[in-house]
């Protein structure tokens, strides 16, 4: 009994998983198709700093810094700024539709009709 609610949850987990990689593949749609322009333009300068930044600094001090940006990131001097920025990205995150949004306006003429 207790294996068949393991695999219970096994499932539901990953069906949990599934779903939030669904999402964030509809979300990086919207963002590369411009759905979501301001997003978009965010996006695209972020992609671009990634791509200057893994062109031109050797992959050790990106391990480096990234080693020392998790470890150091809820320390006592970073963890207002930490939060702060979390905050930001969340919201900005949260703000970008995951299906395509259109919003259509009704014609006058079919109104009046």
């Amino acid at each position: 009994m207790e294996q068949l609610l393991a695999v219970q949850n096994a499932i539901s987990q990953a069906e949990e998983l599934i779903q939030d990689g669904n999402i964030v593949l509809l979300k990086f749609r919207a963002l590369l198709l411009s759905i979501f322009p301001q997003a978009t333009e965010r996006f695209a300068v972020a992609l671009l700093a990634l791509a200057l930044l893994l062109a031109f600094v050797p992959l050790r001090y990106i391990v480096l810094l990234a080693f020392l940006e998790t470890f150091t990131r809820y320390s006592p001097l970073r963890r207002a700024n930490t939060e702060r920025w979390m905050r930001r990205l969340r919201d900005w995150w949260f703000s970008i539709p995951a299906a395509p949004v259109i919003l259509e306006r009704v014609n006058e003429d079919k109104k009046k009709r």
